[in-house]
């Protein structure tokens, strides 16, 4: 065929240019809305080394999928089909039209229906490899569909226990988006059925189901289809969940460029807008929620980003989160959702009408040098046991101390934060760092995980801060706390906010590991569940909660552990309320099993001078 155009690739290139148009006046808002320190990251990094690793990294995980696979090796398949299998087919296509022809500069329909404008290429010396690769990647993007048909119909095939239930919208694209290669399969079959060639794919489809005379019938119909299909799902794409395809590209750069969100809640300009646009509604981060299935509002990641994205009502998901982390930790795309329902929370309590003037003035007091200074926080004040355990504990290292929080601290302001009280919560932050930076402290230890991620991350102190599991840990390598192993078994829950919060894992369990036998837990590190309580969730119901809490304990428990062992006085107590196995902080633990000649402090709430 000598012509180069035929009027079934108008739908195609209509639908196309249609897309690019949209998506061009998207992107231009979206970056007008960049702060001026992010434009300049821009301009400052595009000619750098930086592009280029985000080119790399868009290869790795927009194309290949890679962080998609480490979770779920089926899924990853899938994805890596379905977007590497269409990416070869552009680029193959470009190529075999170039070879072809030799002019680089045809027209974008040649390459997308080259095979019907050039059914037989036999003069073309690379015909046979590239015959073999262009179906070799169709088949790539054919097996991804009949995966992705298999998740949809059994999703439990895929490794999964929860997939996303997509809006109308998003059926209508991937109902196009499903036509696509399999109508281009057919297509080719019939016009190698009616003219010859095709390869390893096409020409025995061709031969046995365009036999005869039914090619030249069904040859027209099968391209025309193909080009409707693709030029409605190009109109679709900026209006469904897969604008993340070009989207997520688009982040990787300006993420690679140095650029940060905005403060505030903006999903519609500046970088937050790219962001929420880049979620793929892939599911993974379902089956990391602890809370999935669990009470009749759906407020996972999946559907808090997609009503952000549609800017539907998404307070209820924003405020009944228990702030975990699971979702932002295990997100392909790494989409920070747990800092965008904080914004989120933080536009709603501007409706709220609370104050915190009424903190007095704390008074820099300094004072000789003390070793530690501990602040337990709200949560150690509910779960005394922790705090008298902790401070026996220094007194046995014989280190002076001094409990700054015990009269005069306050709340350090992060369950404030995680409400969206953010000016309520500076103002708590500048009373306990005048209070804490008075002690003339050499560092400050917390028991409370939440305490210790918000003074390490958000607070300005001049001295060290540790959690103290992380402190008893060195206290032992030190020798200042010397312990024999047990028979006893120990199973360890990592709270959200020490684990995934702030990746402190093994000093816990290397203060267990010497006092017993710490067991393995199905679900632990940075996949542990959440104890069900969060002082940051608003409005999530008692009964569900409970329900969490009840998934953690099986978790905890299935190994018969003699013990259940938190480092969280908020975990340790939530988990306490429902669970058979008796829970300990691991404080607790490690005073108790202090050799038995030794006088075991008893659990009195009683005010402690040491250090003073």
């Amino acid at each position: 065929m000598d012509s180069k155009f035929h009027p079934f690739v108008l739908p195609f290139s209509i639908g196309f240019a249609l897309m690019l148009a949209v998506l061009t006046v998207r992107y231009v808002i979206w970056l007008r809305g960049l702060s001026s320190d992010n434009r300049k990251r821009i301009r400052s990094n595009f000619f750098t080394v930086n592009t280029w690793e985000a080119l790399v990294e868009i290869f790795r995980e927009s194309l290949v999928h890679l962080k998609i696979y480490k979770v779920n090796p089926m899924l990853g398949f899938m994805h890596m089909s379905l977007a590497f299998g269409w990416f070869l087919l552009i680029v193959g296509g470009k190529l075999e039209t170039w070879y072809y022809t030799g002019d680089f500069a045809n027209e974008m329909h040649y390459a997308i229906f080259f095979r019907y404008f050039e059914p037989v290429t036999s003069g073309f010396w690379m015909n046979g490899v590239m015959v073999f690769f262009m179906e070799f990647a169709l088949l790539m993007v054919l097996t991804g569909l009949i995966l992705a048909l298999a998740k949809r119909i059994r999703k439990k095939l895929m490794g999964m226990q929860n997939t996303t239930r997509h809006s109308s919208g998003n059926r209508i694209a991937l109902t196009f988006l499903w036509f696509i290669f399999p109508l281009r399969l057919f297509a080719e079959s019939a016009t190698a059925g009616q003219h010859g060639g095709g390869g390893f794919l096409t020409a025995n489809l061709g031969a046995w189901l365009f036999g005869g005379d039914s090619a030249a019938s069904w040859e027209l119909p099968l391209w025309w289809a193909y080009s409707i299909s693709l030029g409605l799902f190009f109109i679709a794409l900026p209006f469904s969940r897969y604008l993340h395809i070009p989207t997520e590209m688009v982040l990787i750069l300006l993420r690679r460029w140095g650029l940060e969100s905005e403060k505030g809640f903006n999903p519609n300009k500046g970088l937050q807008a790219f962001e929420v646009h880049s979620c793929s509604s892939c599911g993974i981060c379902l089956d990391a929620c602890p809370a999935i299935n669990i009470g009749q509002e759906a407020f996972q990641a999946s559907y808090f980003v997609r009503g952000v994205r549609e800017n539907s009502e998404v307070e209820a998901k924003a405020t009944s989160c228990l702030s975990c982390g699971s979702c932002t930790a295990i997100c392909p795309v790494g989409v920070d959702v747990e800092q965008l329902r904080l914004d989120k929370r933080s536009d709603i309590f501007t409706k709220a009408r609370f104050s915190h003037s009424y903190l007095p003035g704390s008074m820099t007091l300094w004072r000789d040098t003390t070793e530690v200074v501990l602040f337990t926080g709200c949560m150690g004040r509910s779960n005394p046991k922790t705090t008298v355990a902790f401070k026996a504990l220094l007194k046995e290292a014989g280190l002076s101390f001094v409990h700054v929080d015990e009269k005069d601290g306050v709340c350090c302001g992060r369950p404030m934060a995680l409400a969206g009280a953010l000016d309520q919560s500076l103002m708590m932050k500048e009373y306990n760092s005048n209070l804490i930076n008075g002690q003339n402290g050499q560092v400050l230890v917390t028991s409370c995980p939440i305490c210790f991620k918000y003074f390490t991350e958000e607070y300005n102190l001049n001295i060290p801060v540790m959690h103290h599991s992380q402190f008893l840990w060195e206290l032992m390598k030190k020798g200042k706390i010397k312990r024999d192993s047990r028979d006893l078994k120990f199973a360890y829950h990592d709270p959200c906010e020490l684990g995934r919060g702030s990746g402190c894992y093994e000093p816990p369990r290397s203060v267990l590991a010497q006092l017993g036998e710490l067991l393995p837990v199905d679900k632990e590190r940075d996949k542990a569940l959440c104890c069900g309580n969060n002082l940051g969730s608003l409005s999530l119901p008692e009964s569900d909660r409970r329900q969490i809490t009840a998934r953690t304990l099986a978790v905890l428990s299935a190994n018969e552990p003699d013990y259940i062992v938190s480092s969280c006085p908020l975990c340790k107590q939530t988990l306490a309320r429902q669970s058979s196995v008796e829970v300990k902080d691991l404080a607790e633990i490690l005073l108790e099993t202090k050799p038995l000649r030794v006088k075991v402090p008893s659990y009195s709430y009683v005010h402690q001078e040491a250090g003073r």
